[in-house]
């Protein structure tokens, strides 16, 4: 299963690392995406806990607003003990995958503009996540940590409307098949039918409630293979 560190800047990027961070809490599981306003306990040392976590990741997902460096005036990331730049620092000197998330149409700073122990995040491919298209950038974003293109989404197949529907069916027909054995059962042991015994309006409730159970089961069963293939994936 793979981890992820998101690094951001809560002035600058906090609401996207918010919501991606979210997407990727369902696909890998909260305990794998080391977010540092749920990961880190009251009275934890931050350093300690944020370079073992960057340490554990398999990728660090670096989040750059147009506030994260500001040449006009006295950015963070300049001073010695900057918590981003020392989270950029660890990930590269752990050769850990940096992945730079451009928000809103930030841009990546120059090499020259950095400190000399992070300028290698200048060269990384950087990908955009944009309001307007956010949906489909982050889309792009959670493809690339996972390892597949846009039509490479094994988790998003399980889910189409087609996969859910087929399995609420046989849901429905295993329900189905289920009514009807216990039908036969009761008439085999009790020598009547089940609608004779508790009545045709009881009888028709007792159907409606098999057949919207043996849905919801196949819809359950179906979230339940998508997480399996995402597993495995990851």
């Amino acid at each position: 299963m793979k981890t992820v560190f998101i690094s951001y800047r809560r002035h600058d990027t906090a609401p996207a690392a918010g919501r991606v961070y979210d997407r990727l809490g369902r696909l890998l599981s909260r305990r794998n995406v080391f977010f540092d306003v749920d990961a880190i306990a009251g009275g934890k040392d931050f350093v300690t806990e944020m370079t073992e976590a960057v340490k554990k990741s398999d990728l660090v997902l670096l989040f750059i607003g147009k506030r994260w460096f500001d040449p006009e005036g006295a950015p963070r990331i300049l001073e010695p003990n900057d918590h981003v730049r020392a989270e950029i620092r660890v990930a590269l000197e752990s050769t850990r995958t940096i992945l730079p998330v451009l928000v809103d149409g930030a841009v990546m700073p120059k090499a020259d503009q950095l400190p000399e122990d992070i300028r290698g995040i200048a060269t990384r491919n950087a990908l955009p996540l944009r309001h307007e298209t956010f949906d489909d950038d982050a889309e792009n974003i959670v493809a690339t940590i996972m390892g597949g293109g846009r039509k490479q989404r094994s988790w998003d197949e399980g889910g189409k409307l087609g996969a859910k529907i087929g399995y609420a069916a046989a849901g429905v027909f295993a329900g189905l098949a289920v009514w009807i054995i216990g039908g036969l059962l009761f008439f085999w042991l009790q020598g009547q039918f089940l609608a004779d015994a508790i009545g045709n309006a009881a009888n028709m409730v007792l159907l409606i409630a098999v057949i919207v159970g043996g849905a919801l089961l196949g819809f359950l069963y179906e979230a339940k293979r998508r997480r399996r293939r995402l597993q495995k994936l990851a």
